[in-house]
Formats: C-alpha cells, sequence, structure tokens
C-alpha cells in the first residue's frame, strides 16, 4: 500500500506487480510526478493562452502592455474628401499663360460671308475700301477726295514711290494712280477672303468695322493680318479677353506686329516699340471709322 496525498485528502493506493516488469514504490512516485508536471504546464499554457495575442499581419506576438500605454496613432487626412477651407496664402500661384485661341460664336457661311465682303470692293476706286484705307494712309479725304499723295509720293519708311489710294510700290512710276489701284484692290480682295475664311475658322461673324481694319492692316502689312498669330487670331483672343468694338479692333491690330517666331514686335518702320506701334494702329482705326461715317452720311444723303 502507498499512501499519497492528493487534492487535500489522504488517500492509500494498492500496488501490485506487473508482469514482466520490475516495480518499485520510488518508480511509482517518479511517473506520477511526472504526470502531475505534465497536467502542470497544460494548466499554465492554457493560462498563458488568455495572456497572448497573434499578429494576423506578420504572425508575431503582439505585447499587449505596450498596446496599452501608447497613444492611439491619429487618423491621416483623407486625400479624397475634406471640409476644411483652403489657406488662400497656403495656394499655389499659377503661371500666366496666353489665352489660346478658341471658336466663338456661331459658324458663318463661307458663300455667304464672301459675298457680303466683295461688295466693300464695288466701285473700284470709289468703294468703301478705297476711300477708307485710303484716307488712313492720307491718300483720300475722308469725303472720298483725292489728296496730293494720292498722286505719287516717297514711302517715308522704305523710301520707295508710292501711288494711288493704297500707296501702291510696285508701279515705279509706269503707271497711273487708278491702275495702281486696280492692281492692289485686286491683291486685297483676296486678302480680304483669307481674312474672311479664318474668321469663319473661329466661327466668328467680322463687323464691318473689323472687316475694313482688317483689310488695312493686310494693305499696311500683309504679314501682320494674314500670318499666323495675326489679326484675326489676336482678335479672337481680345473678345475672350472681354474687349468688343474699337478696344478689340486696337488691340488685335497691335499685337499682330509681334513676330510669332521670336515673339518680339516686327514693325521696324514704326521702331520696333508698343507706343509708336499702338498710336500708328489708333490712328489709322480712327482714320477708317471717320472715313466710314461720313460714307454712310453721303448715302443717307442719296436716299
Amino acid at each position: 500500500m502507498l499512501k499519497i496525498f492528493s487534492g487535500g485528502r489522504l488517500s492509500e493506493v494498492e500496488t501490485r506487480p506487473l508482469v514482466g516488469f520490475s516495480f518499485t514504490p520510488v518508480l511509482l512516485v517518479k511517473k506520477l510526478f511526472l504526470i502531475a508536471s505534465g497536467m502542470v504546464a497544460v494548466l499554465l499554457g492554457s493560462v498563458r493562452g488568455e495572456a497572448i495575442e497573434l499578429d494576423p499581419l506578420d504572425f508575431r506576438l503582439a505585447d499587449r502592455s505596450t498596446q496599452r500605454t501608447s497613444p492611439m496613432p491619429k487618423p491621416k487626412a483623407s486625400v479624397e474628401l475634406s471640409f476644411d477651407l483652403p489657406n488662400p496664402a497656403l495656394r499655389p500661384k499659377m503661371p500666366r499663360q496666353i489665352a489660346q485661341p478658341q471658336p466663338l460664336g456661331k459658324a458663318v457661311a463661307p458663300r455667304t460671308a464672301q459675298s457680303a465682303i466683295a461688295t466693300l470692293f464695288d466701285g473700284g476706286s470709289d468703294s468703301l475700301v478705297a476711300k477708307t484705307v485710303g484716307h488712313a494712309e492720307g491718300t483720300r479725304t475722308a469725303a472720298g477726295g483725292r489728296t496730293r499723295a494720292y498722286y505719287g509720293h516717297i514711302d517715308p519708311g522704305n523710301g520707295v514711290w508710292n501711288l494711288g489710294s493704297f500707296s501702291y510700290q510696285h508701279c515705279y512710276r509706269q503707271c497711273t494712280p487708278e491702275e495702281a489701284d486696280d492692281r492692289q484692290l485686286q491683291r486685297l480682295r483676296n486678302q480680304s477672303k483669307i481674312i474672311q475664311q479664318k474668321a469663319a475658322d473661329y466661327g466668328m461673324q467680322l463687323s464691318l468695322e473689323e472687316k475694313l481694319n482688317g483689310i488695312d492692316l493686310a494693305n499696311q502689312a500683309p504679314l501682320a493680318a494674314l500670318d499666323q498669330g495675326g489679326y484675326v487670331d489676336h482678335l479672337n483672343v481680345a473678345f475672350q479677353r472681354g474687349l468688343f468694338g474699337s478696344d478689340a479692333v486696337l488691340w488685335a491690330r497691335t499685337y499682330s506686329f509681334i513676330n510669332p517666331k521670336t515673339q518680339t514686335w516686327d514693325a521696324p518702320g514704326l521702331g520696333n516699340t508698343f507706343d509708336r506701334i499702338s498710336s500708328d494702329q489708333e490712328r489709322r482705326r480712327d482714320a477708317i471709322a471717320y472715313a466710314l461715317k461720313v460714307h454712310q452720311q453721303q448715302i443717307k444723303e442719296q436716299q
């Protein structure tokens, strides 16, 4: 018999020898001790299991004491949605950009526009184009009369002999002022079609003032009127800037003298300065407006 104290009670265990096995009380005690130690290990493992937490991301043990004492991280501000008003002082300054030409208004039927502009050339040397452009050139009075310069003068810019209403420079004193007018009128007719087509491409319907100023600019400086980045392009930009009427015309005429390739003034006869170019274009614009007004009054008187 072997006495064992367990669970606060003393009990007796009968020991019986096993067949084929050498058994002693000391061996039994050792076996019971091993069994008890295993049970204690299991119990301790279950208790510790309550204090173990597995990190589902990397399967490492997490320290709960650290989690309790460390402050919770502040949530990051949402990029997608924010109800905070931005600080104006922190807004980035956007670079100034030149407005790109965009189509404005309704497209104009090319045939209708071309036929309308063609009437401006009716009458040859007595046409509205000859009177208004001639008055800007100083070869015609506001009422259409011929000045002394109409019959020939030296161009103050390049020293070439000018003749007729448009200060035509390609006769070399071998034609009459009327012949010079006929040649330049034909040239301006073709150039006016280009101006009208450019306007139609933008969906613009040019006013009478805008047409006459475009034709006058083509007579004075063809590239400024017809080249890329010329009169119609700048007129369209002027509209987008909120300029209209005479102001838009002056702005377009002036900035048409900027060379689109070099982005510098290209008017050597006007000193290549803004003040001189702008003053000259304003003078010509006003001369055309006055001659047009007189022409319209003459039509009313004839009716």
